[in-house]
């Protein structure tokens, strides 16, 4: 269980930040500066890098790094602990997969570094087969790894959620998305241990082209993988997630490589078949769904996501046709004796006596026009809460709102202004659990508030991630918006 200990909240005064420069923060001291008018390379690297390297699958013993080059090769990471970062070499195990971003062939790469101590910095650089050093002039990165199941020090990781888009200021003409960019330059600096995001990395789908390279543009061209977004955080600061709506692609399943930890808890990391129902087409969807213990807290991501095109004759129920792909995604997922319900309910038993937190995409509450609470994940939200679950965390609705706990009910937040068009939020009324929501109209040129939130006065306040710092039982929740300010700072006590 949970209790809110104390709720400051307030911003600075609002400066325009637009066409401003931010940093790409690559290690302590050090930054490259983007204007954000355009794209451009990562100035430094070899030519025949195309992604940077990023972070992801972390675990206490080992990390996975994946990276893209216009040439194929079987790529190695020279690693090891600070001071001493060539001590130990990890090479594929197969020549770079060919993947096509835009009209590009390039191949991706994926290594795993083993051996790693729970807690503890390592440095790296990624190499070609023939020994080309393929950060060229670039510092070298470093990362630290998780904490141990049992360790009781204190540990930040970050939330975010509904990223991206090239639209900035409601407009997708491929330029930079200054808002988004922005928040990945917060994350950079944010001392986070990893970063949790909870669906849809990419709109409006997700392709190779849409996650993109450091050196192509264009509207839904490296909304990700562009040297102004991920390639900043994502070198040092490894990303944990599980699948969204627009993710629906087995794209998501090979850009992430989430494998090793969700095998670890017997969860799900692959494509799964799954059958008509309410006239949907029998479908082959990627299913993530897997559960990992840090500094005494246990992790929940779980799959809660159905494709928009495919909802058969599913009405929504009294929610209407916005909430079709919930209904679809209930009954594939969380009916008794389905594999993910049967898995959650088996793990959270197993798991007695820690904090808890869960993150899925869909909504328990969200006070969306267009992307309103997942009603249809009544039953979920009870199995969570009889399993001890402290928080949970969202996203799906392009806004923040924090709701609160209650009888049947768990303290949750909707994130989902990471980068992706944001959305008004109270359209249809504002929602008496709703303690704190902020959103944006692009078509009317104003913010909207619930609860006890002001009503923004430009966009880049809505777009935004969490930084959750763990410190024994007490948890801040601490919402950071695009211009580093944070809101609606809550400090919470969890209790087994």
């Amino acid at each position: 269980m949970i209790t809110r200990l104390s709720s400051p909240h307030g911003r600075l005064s609002l400066r325009n930040i637009r066409g401003a420069v931010f940093a790409l923060v690559l290690g302590a001291g050090t930054a490259l500066s983007f204007a954000p008018a355009a794209h451009a390379d990562l100035p430094g690297v070899e030519p025949q890098l195309t992604r940077a390297p990023y972070l992801s699958d972390a675990a206490a013993t080992s990390i996975q790094v994946s990276w893209a080059t216009t040439t194929q090769s079987r790529g190695s990471v020279h690693y090891g602990p600070a001071g001493n970062c060539l001590a130990n070499t990890a090479t594929s195990a197969t020549l770079g997969s060919p993947i096509t971003v835009g009209s590009t062939r390039e191949y991706a790469n994926s290594v795993t570094l083993t051996r790693l101590g729970a807690s503890t910095a390592y440095c790296y650089r990624v190499y070609t087969a023939s020994g080309t050093d393929l950060l060229g002039t670039l510092p070298t990165p470093s990362f630290t790894t998780p904490e141990s199941a049992g360790s009781t020090a204190p540990f930040t990781f970050d939330v975010l959620g509904d990223t991206g888009e090239t639209t900035n200021a409601g407009v997708d003409d491929g330029s930079v998305n200054v808002n988004q960019a922005n928040v990945m330059s917060r994350i950079a600096s944010s001392d986070a241990r990893f970063v949790v995001q909870t669906g849809d990395n990419t709109h409006p789908g997700t392709s190779q082209t849409q996650y993109g390279d450091l050196n192509q543009t264009g509207p839904d061209v490296s909304s990700w993988f562009g040297p102004s977004y991920w390639t900043q955080p994502g070198m040092r600061i490894p990303l944990i997630g599980t699948v969204g709506n627009h993710s629906m692609t087995n794209t998501y399943l090979q850009v992430w490589r989430q494998s090793a930890l969700a095998a670890a808890s017997g969860g799900a990391w692959a494509p799964v078949d799954y059958p008509s129902y309410l006239g949907s087409s029998a479908i082959t969807y990627p299913t993530t769904y897997y559960a990992f213990t840090t500094g005494g807290v246990r992790f929940y991501l779980l799959d809660t996501a159905w494709g928009n095109s495919n909802t058969g004759a599913a009405t929504g129920g009294s929610c209407g046709s916005h909430c079709a792909i919930y209904e679809q995604d209930v009954h594939a997922h969380w009916q008794d004796g389905s594999a993910e319900y049967e898995w959650l309910k088996a793990d959270l038993a197993a798991h007695p006596g820690v904090p808890k937190f869960a993150f899925f995409h869909f909504p328990l509450r969200s006070d969306s026009a267009s992307e309103p609470s997942d009603t249809f994940l009544a039953n979920v939200e009870q199995t969570l809460v009889n399993g001890g679950v402290d928080l949970v965390f969202n996203g799906h609705s392009h806004l923040y709102q924090r709701n609160t706990a209650g009888p049947g009910r768990i303290a949750s937040y909707v994130t989902g202004g990471g980068g992706a068009d944001v959305h008004s939020v109270g359209e249809n009324g504002c929602s008496a659990t709703d303690a704190y929501g902020i959103g944006w109209s692009y078509s009317r040129d104003r913010g909207s508030a619930c609860g006890a939130a002001a009503v923004p006065t430009d966009d880049a306040q809505v777009y935004h991630f969490l930084k959750v710092t763990v410190d024994g039982t007490s948890v801040t929740v601490a919402p950071t918006d695009s211009l580093g300010q944070t809101f609606d700072v809550q400090t919470y006590t969890v209790t087994p």
